[in-house]
């Protein structure tokens, strides 16, 4: 691969870094904000906004799809490992492609699915039950945080691999 390719890579990949990391922030400190409204008008005035708690999901969702994505792009999700670190490194290479191609195939799935269900909820006219936003802006956050997933799962799937190629190649050791 050229310079220029791996150099226009790196550039995509930092600004979805930005693009992920600055959303989570925003709708973080957003969800706390409008929680904290919430909990003063709740306890100082006797009256709950009813849009805050649409709101304040609508973002969690968000946050969670974003956030599932930064966690692939860290290594740092859920696995398995006792049997794979049996194998020399190598296997261990094998065995991460192979969990790379594995999720890759169901997050495709859900890309699939969630445009199905974006697709439903424009065709149904769907609206929340305070603000009458459209649904699918809540719905959106399923195929387009699988989007951001599966561009991180190939990010940290090909990296692992070739870390582990890499260190059996050079030692053959465990």
């Amino acid at each position: 691969m050229s310079e220029t390719v791996k150099k226009a890579i790196q550039m995509l990949l930092r600004g979805l870094d930005w693009i992920e990391e600055g959303a989570i922030v925003l709708l973080s400190v957003f969800m706390a904000i409008m929680n904290f409204i919430n909990v003063v008008s709740r306890y100082c005035f006797s009256n709950s906004f009813s849009f805050t708690e649409e709101l304040t999901v609508m973002a969690f969702v968000w946050v969670t799809m974003l956030g599932v994505a930064a966690g692939y792009k860290r290594c740092a999700h859920l696995g398995m490992s006792y049997v794979v670190e049996q194998f020399p490194k190598k296997g261990q290479a094998i065995f991460a492609l192979f969990s790379m191609i594995c999720s890759l195939g169901m997050i495709i799935l859900m890309i699939d699915y969630g445009f199905q269900m974006v697709q439903g909820q424009i065709m149904l006219n769907a609206k929340t039950p305070a603000l009458k936003i459209p649904s699918y802006w809540q719905g959106l956050s399923i195929p387009v945080g699988g989007i951001f997933i599966a561009i991180r799962t190939l990010q940290s799937g090909i990296s692992e691999f070739f870390r582990l190629f890499r260190e059996g190649a050079e030692g053959g050791q465990k």
